[in-house]
């Protein structure tokens, strides 16, 4: 048996997601109470222009997935992301995204377990700390039971949220036709203008707006535990971004037809001020229920993709060769490192100190876009390789290479935006310090793995990659 047909097995699990799974499993990373709370303070900086900055960001992650499905669907093994970076870009490349991408989620499931306890904690009368530890156990054990009960759990956890959106949508239509109590498309422009503003400030929040999208991409993990793989990442790669773009702008354009963005409160969720001004009030409880679907349905996906994450990284020496261990498909020890790193957090973070959750964020807040710069840079050098062998392209993004490096040229951008923005400088310098630190650590792990094997190696074999999976 191959040295590739191993790792196949350590690292995906069995084909026990089905396309009703997969067509929430995004929704669950992505939709958080970001939407149904946050939104309120971007609305008040951009105004309606915060529809351009969605559009413009949401086009962006769209293509980015493109990418990444050209990407493994094209490769030479089956895997998640971080195992197609490894074949393309080598071991050091991989260390650095795979550790980068684990941490930016833990960060995640750690501020959606903060949330979940700044909800439930004044409602149930319990401590936040007693909130945090059963929300994150719950999810936990929703991950260990089996691949099937995290599928299921995020299924119908996303269905609520989902289901939330569109009758806000639906609702938000008819009121739109029927000029009910002054809901109008006027007020997109009526206002100030469409960008009150100033188009400066809408650019300022593309930042923002790109990591409310993030999350996309774990459709495209989650793909390689269905009955189908690739079948699964073309539906994904074509649908999912487009779905979020939809429910986000969709959500977002009837709050503002309904409600002046200039009278929304920043301190409250804007669909509850919206259908508060037109008269639906008492919903305050429904949209508790719904806010923390949304929390758990994030924090469930956290945990579901920094297990694997991990468990790909132990498979090439890069972590503890127990956490890919398996029981019933599930990497046991992977899935209780995310739980028990995630409760650690959130314990300190309510408990001892609230400053710590803002260190967090600010050592992990760019790391994303550097994974999605890696991913296009990635798809890019794969397609080059494969016109160069005259090989069939599967999924291809159109119009290469110019679409491809404009994308590049896009995430480029917003990290110089971060790096200028006095509200993101911070974020940016520690994140980069983050980056920095692993590939020190990563170029440490490498070293030490090749005196351990005291053998010549071939450069290919040096990087870590199997001679059949090479470019």
């Amino acid at each position: 048996m191959t040295s590739a047909r191993k790792k196949e097995i350590h690292t995906a699990g069995p084909a026990t997601l089905k396309t009703r799974h997969m067509s929430m499993i995004a929704m669950g990373g992505v939709i958080g109470a970001g939407l149904f709370v946050s939104t309120s303070s971007t609305i008040h900086i951009a105004g309606p222009a915060i529809l351009a900055a969605y559009v413009v960001d949401g086009l962006l992650v769209f293509l980015l997935m493109r990418m990444l499905g050209e990407l493994s669907l094209n490769g030479n093994a089956k895997g998640n992301f971080v195992h197609h970076i490894r074949r393309v870009f080598g071991p050091l490349m991989a260390f650095m995204v795979g550790w980068s991408y684990w941490l930016y989620w833990i960060v995640t499931a750690t501020v959606e377990a903060v949330a979940a306890s700044a909800i439930l904690a004044p409602v149930t009368h319990f401590s936040p700390v007693v909130v945090v530890t059963i929300c994150v156990i719950v999810m936990t054990l929703t991950n260990l039971v089996s691949v099937r009960s995290f599928g299921e759990a995020e299924f119908w956890l996303s269905c609520i949220k989902t289901t939330t959106i569109i009758a806000f949508m639906v609702m938000g239509t008819i009121f739109l036709v029927i000029g009910y109590r002054g809901t109008s498309i006027t007020h997109l422009w009526q206002h100030g203008g469409f960008s009150p503003h100033g188009w400066r400030d809408v650019a300022a929040i593309l930042p923002a707006v790109m990591f409310t999208f993030a999350g996309a991409e774990i459709a495209t993990v989650a793909a390689c535990e269905t009955e189908d793989p690739a079948r699964s990442v073309t539906v994904a790669v074509k649908t999912v971004a487009l779905r979020i773009l939809v429910f986000y702008v969709g959500g977002l354009f009837f709050v503002l037809c309904m409600l002046q963005w200039d009278k929304i409160d920043l301190n409250s969720s804007p669909f509850l001020q919206s259908l508060g001004h037109i008269g639906i009030n008492g919903l305050t409880g429904l949209m508790t229920i719904v806010v923390c679907s949304a929390v758990l349905s994030s924090l469930n996906s956290s945990i579901y993709v920094t297990s694997r994450v991990l468990a790909d990284l132990s498979v090439h020496g890069e972590g503890p060769s127990w956490w890919r261990k398996q029981w019933q498909g599930v990497p046991v020890a992977a899935v209780l490192a995310g739980g028990v790193s995630t409760l650690l957090f959130s314990v300190i973070v309510v408990g001892f100190s609230s400053s710590f959750l803002y260190f967090l964020i600010n050592a992990s807040g760019a790391v994303l876009l550097f994974n999605y710069l890696v991913i296009a840079l990635a798809h890019i050098r794969q397609r080059h390789s494969l016109h160069k062998n005259g090989q069939k392209i599967s999924l291809h993004v159109w119009l290469f290479p110019y679409l491809s490096w404009s994308v590049v040229a896009a995430v480029l951008l917003i990290f110089v935006m971060m790096a200028f923005s006095p509200s993101t400088r911070v974020q940016f310098l520690c994140s980069m310090v983050t980056l920095t630190v692993l590939a020190l650590l990563g170029t440490i792990n490498i070293r030490l793995r090749h005196k351990q094997t005291q053998s010549p190696l071939s450069p290919v074999q040096a990087q870590g990659i199997p001679p059949e999976q090479a470019i």
